[in-house]
């Protein structure tokens, strides 16, 4: 006769999720851009696509700092109700 087996059946929590937050989802989208940003750059400059490389590296981080400060203060501030 075979040997009943002992076996325990764990249960586990159901996180649900509220909803989405689009404004976080957002910060995250800009803070995805400026990296976007900054590496079309550094691969321009690599492949020796344009002439002017200094120009192209100093308007790219200009560019990815700006989107990437408003992703973050999109993504820390909360919504505030008027």
């Amino acid at each position: 006769m075979k040997k009943k087996r002992n076996s325990r059946v764990q249960v586990l929590p159901i996180v649900r999720e509220e909803g989405i937050n689009v404004q976080k989802e957002f910060g995250k989208y800009l803070l995805d851009i400026s990296k976007l940003v900054i590496g079309g750059a550094v691969i321009t400059t690599a492949l020796d696509l344009t002439a002017n490389k200094n120009t192209l590296i100093i308007i790219a981080f200009c560019a990815a700092f700006i989107i990437g400060v408003g992703g973050f203060l999109v993504f820390t501030y909360k919504n505030k109700k008027l």
